[in-house]
């Protein structure tokens, strides 16, 4: 009996601490479990949080233009700066003495050649060919930009260059962009004392000679320096006097005046607003009182004069031939 309630005991004992270890391990289990589920909700709080700051931080998504007017046209066209198709033509303002940039964005061009003109109503000059210029005038290149863009280039911009400029593709029938240029210049003249513009000027020996040079900025509120005068290209000797005078409006004026004049004061006398900007009248000085007589201006003004005096000849006659036939018409 002793050795088998020893037995029993032991096993009781066994399955007690079986029970126990079992119960534990679960517990420990289940606390992990907890442990596991707390920290992926932590996890799974930092990554949405994470994404919130990282798509708060990107750039706004770009959906690209699909152009459906290009498609299925696989011919050359121009474009502009934005990659958008330019129809008709372009109108550019250069200043004078810069250097113009004309632009010609060509997409699709597939081997075609691309060519500047200089075209008018009367003519059309080619003044390149793809990278060559086909002109004499050095100030003319062509200065390609990657990817598509002829552009031309004309330096030291001159009063002669503005007109209509042409990129022309040789497709058939050609392709152009027409492009309208502007320079914008001071308008510079020389003018008397009645404000009449000048070119040729005839003076006596001994009399007086005042000009005056009239500066007008090609756009409002711009400035202009004053202008220069010069004898032939040179310096005005020293007994021929400059100075400035208050113009009105926004002209600038400068006067040039000369008291005694000789017959060495005869030359061409030059206004100049920077080297692209000029104007010059030629001065005679005459002697003899026959010769110093003729007046260039008295001889323009007698030449108006006798204008308008055989046109008011010729007025005077028709209307004197409709009075003539009005009476024989109501004599009938």
């Amino acid at each position: 009996m002793t050795g088998q309630a020893w037995g029993s005991r032991f096993l009781l004992v066994l399955a007690t601490i079986t029970i126990v270890i079992a119960n534990y391990q679960r517990h420990r289990d289940r606390s992990h479990l907890r442990e596991q589920l707390v920290n992926g909700r932590k996890i799974t709080r930092n990554i949405s949080q994470l994404q919130e700051e990282i798509t708060a931080n990107l750039p706004p998504l770009r959906v690209p233009r699909l152009r459906h007017h290009r498609v299925t046209d696989w011919n050359p066209y121009f474009e502009n700066a934005d990659g958008q198709g330019i129809n008709g033509s372009q109108n550019v303002q250069l200043h004078l003495g810069a250097t113009a940039l004309l632009d010609c964005r060509v997409a699709m061009l597939s081997g075609k050649k691309v060519m500047w003109l200089r075209r008018n109503a009367d003519w059309a000059s080619l003044l390149t060919l793809d990278n060559t210029t086909h002109i004499s005038d050095s100030r003319y290149s062509v200065r390609f930009q990657y990817p598509n863009n002829w552009r031309l280039a004309i330096s030291s911009v001159r009063r002669e260059d503005h007109g209509v400029y042409v990129c022309q593709v040789n497709t058939h029938p050609p392709r152009m962009l027409v492009t309208n240029v502007t320079v914008l210049a001071p308008d510079i003249r020389i003018v008397d004392e009645a404000r009449h513009e000048l070119r040729d000027r005839y003076y006596k020996t001994g009399s007086g000679i005042e000009l005056s040079c009239v500066v007008r900025p090609s756009c409002p509120d711009s400035r202009v320096p004053y202008p220069v005068w010069r004898k032939n290209g040179e310096m005005l000797p020293d007994h021929v006097n400059v100075y400035q005078v208050n113009g009105s409006n926004e002209d600038v004026i400068t006067k040039l005046h000369i008291e005694r004049a000789k017959k060495t004061d005869s030359g061409e006398y030059t206004c100049s607003v920077s080297q692209f900007s000029t104007t010059a009248v030629h001065i005679h000085v005459l002697n003899g009182e026959k010769q110093a007589a003729v007046h260039h201006d008295q001889w323009n003004a007698a030449r108006a004069a006798n204008h308008h005096a055989g046109f008011a000849e010729f007025y005077a006659v028709s209307v004197n031939f409709l009075l003539h036939m009005w009476r024989s018409y109501y004599s009938l």
